[in-house]
């Protein structure tokens, strides 16, 4: 009887024992890994579901965790990999995160490249995806931004390699500086547009001179992963006074851990016509007060020196032209725009893309070929990338890219209201003048044309008052340019423990461009019409270092608090020299030894440091209420020594109210409540603090 009373016993507290299990709490350990390198994950966060219990796995990835009686769901999240929920299934799990996409799925990438969740964010950041930007290729990379984020307006200039203007959230300056920053794989790079006017001129006020574009249009679209736009001052407080406009921070492609041999290429073709052009008046041809008759261009005839459309009505009557006597007086009301060209642009790119467990490398060359709508103008560029990354160990990596980039442009159109501009002669253009007849511009010897045989004119021409042939400035008028760059950085990182990083990294943005402008005997728009030229060479420096410590613990299951603190040291250097004449001695050879004048000579050299401090810190309740607090302080070697000091701080938070309040719906799937201040200045330009003495003073004056 005891014996069978003990197997009953026994038997009663096998089946026991799952309940007793399930009412008490049980552990689970495992390891995170990533899924395409296999490489542990340290600090990924493992919270129960449903509960505030959670840990954070350690330096090799492994970690260990208490569940609740009746819990059966563990949620693994990660910045950078996809959040993951999985079913508690025995006393080991092991999870694989894969990686999420930056800027589609709720990764960007913001200040000093610190990756973050845009639902933690307390100021607007938005990104556009590596895809989005090679969809239609573009020249310059900052139209691809055009239409692809709100509040961000892009003007461009139609010519191939001209400047693209971007402002974010409207103008904040009346000096026009209104750009914001450009940071490629973590380094500040020069976005300038200094195009050139003739001497004592500004193109920018409307003066003539060339467009040679700006220096963000060197980037090779098909190079970038994502572009993240941080708007406003609060957004890219830590990259100091530079950003006060916003900052555009681009990250580029480069090889993933685990992903074999890869070899991309394609060819992408564009065409291009003008799409507005004046809405000209097709009435009434050139002259004054319905007459006109031309003899030499030169107010030898009727009102044949003028350029303005109030003369004779066109009805096809026979009227002394350039063309010759008597010919038939017809509205042209395509002369205007027969003058532009189809303009053809092919872009083709191969990239080479190889890694492994513990590195990777990628290899991209694109080339670009443009001919513009403009006659004669041409654009050539190259672009060559190398970026590639290895774990040294197992707390050890380094990672690195240099992008070299040649560019030539050929006979760029000018600008402003001037000769050198065929636009501002066709708002002036004869109705009746036919484009076509001004295809054939240089008068030949025993040429029989009006102009050339009976006037000795150089030009073919309808005008000789004030406009140049529009095909002899095209062609004749020579503007050439070429720029050599790169951009390259290097950097290490070093992971302390599961929560401490150190990254130093250092970049340079270098570039040289050559400028050479002639303009023909015997033009208007060269300023003289016995010709000249301007040589002019640019260069620019920037050295950038950084070093910066980032903190991440978890302060309870529930408040996680992210420290980063570093310091930066900045380097420029710019030089310009400029040379020109304005008178030659024989037409068409442009050198200082056929000078008839003394040439004008500018040299222009500028230097600049830049010493920084910066500190960020970010407090995370459970993932649906942020705080963050972020201050730089910058010394510059532009202003006065005893007063060269100054502090950026900012404030910014956010609280995503569906999560907090448990109100997600179908019709409200996500809101959030953010708000943010901040402190910005502006530095001072080299020099701009010294006395000094001018120079060109008229009249010999002191």
């Amino acid at each position: 009887m005891n014996s069978m009373l003990r197997r009953v016993l026994v038997m009663a507290a096998l089946l026991m024992v799952p309940t007793w299990l399930s009412a008490q709490e049980a552990r689970v350990t495992g390891q995170v890994t990533a899924e395409d390198s296999g490489q542990p994950l340290a600090g990924v966060q493992i919270v129960v579901k449903g509960t505030t219990v959670g840990t954070l796995t350690d330096g090799n990835g492994n970690y260990a965790l208490r569940i609740p009686a009746g819990s059966d769901v563990l949620v693994y999240s990660y910045l950078g990999y996809r959040t993951v929920e999985q079913e508690i299934e025995g006393p080991v799990m092991n999870v694989s995160l894969s990686r999420e996409a930056i800027g589609i799925e709720g990764i960007t990438v913001t200040a000093l490249g610190i990756q973050r969740e845009k639902r933690s964010l307390g100021y607007s950041v938005q990104d556009v995806s590596g895809d989005q930007i090679s969809e239609v290729p573009k020249v310059n990379v900052v139209d691809a931004l055009q239409g692809n984020v709100a509040g961000v307006k892009i003007t461009d200039s139609n010519n191939p390699g001209g400047t693209s203007r971007i402002v974010i959230r409207g103008a904040s300056s009346i000096t026009g500086n209104n750009q914001p920053l450009f940071i490629v794989d973590g380094i500040p790079i020069d976005n300038s547009a200094d195009g050139t006017g003739k001497p004592g001129q500004d193109r920018n006020q409307g003066y003539g001179g060339y467009d040679y574009g700006n220096a963000a249009e060197d980037i090779d679209p098909n190079n970038i992963e994502s572009i993240s736009v941080l708007k406003g001052p609060n957004a890219a407080a830590l990259y100091g006074s530079r950003a006060a406009n916003g900052a555009v921070v681009i990250t580029t492609k480069k090889g993933h851990v685990g992903g074999g041999l890869g070899i991309t290429a394609s060819v992408g073709t564009t065409f291009e016509t003008p799409l507005k052009l004046p809405d000209y008046q097709n009435v009434y041809g050139q002259g004054v007060v319905g007459q006109f008759a031309f003899v030499d261009g030169n107010a030898g005839g009727t009102w044949d020196h003028v350029d303005e459309s109030w003369g004779p009505r066109m009805d096809c009557q026979p009227i002394d032209q350039f063309t010759g006597a008597g010919d038939q007086f017809c509205p042209q009301p395509d002369n205007v725009r027969d003058f532009f060209e189809t303009g053809v642009t092919v872009n083709t790119n191969v990239a080479l893309a190889r890694s492994d467990e513990r590195s990777n490398v990628r290899l991209s060359v694109t080339n670009t070929q443009v001919d513009g709508m403009y006659p004669s103008n041409e654009l050539d560029r190259l672009s060559a990338s190398l970026a590639g990354g290895v774990q040294i160990t197992d707390r050890l990596s380094a990672e690195g890219s240099v992008n070299y980039m040649n560019h030539e442009g050929v006979n760029r159109p000018g600008t402003g209201y001037d000769g050198t501009n065929v636009m501002q002669q066709f708002v002036w253009f004869g109705r009746q003048v036919d484009i076509n007849a001004l295809r054939d511009y240089e008068c030949a010897e025993g040429d029989t044309r009006l102009p050339c045989a009976e006037l000795g004119e150089r030009w073919y021409n309808w005008n000789y008052s004030y406009h140049d042939n529009p095909y002899a400035i095209a062609f004749e008028n020579g503007n050439n340019d070429v720029t050599d760059r790169i951009i390259g950085h290097a950097s290490v990182t070093y992971d302390f423990t599961d929560w401490l990083t150190a990254t130093v990294r250092s970049g340079t943005d270098w570039y040289e461009e050559s400028r050479k402008r002639t303009y023909a005997y015997g033009m208007f728009g060269g300023g003289n019409p016995l010709g000249g030229f301007a040589d002019e060479l640019l260069f620019n420096r920037e050295t950038n270092t950084d070093l910066l410590v980032t903190a991440t613990r978890s302060l309870s299951p529930d408040l996680t608090l992210t420290v980063n603190a570093g310091g930066n040291r900045r380097d420029q250097e710019y030089q310009r020299h400029y040379l020109s004449a304005s008178e030659l001695v024989v037409p068409g050879i442009y050198t200082l030894d056929n000078s008839a004048v003394t040439p004008i000579t500018e040299d222009w050299t500028d230097e600049k440091r830049v010493n920084s401090l910066y500190g960020a810190a970010n407090l995370n309740y459970r993932n649906f209420l942020s705080l963050d607090v972020t201050g730089r302080n910058d010394w510059s070697s532009t202003l006065p020594e005893d007063n060269n000091s100054y502090f950026y701080p900012s404030v910014s938070g956010a609280l995503v109210f569906t999560d907090a309040f448990g109100i997600a719906n179908d019709v409200l799937s996500s809101g959030k409540v953010r708000a943010s201040w901040t402190r910005v200045g502006n530095d001072a330009d080299p020099y701009l603090t010294s006395a000094v003495f001018s120079t060109g003073t008229p009249w010999g004056a002191i």
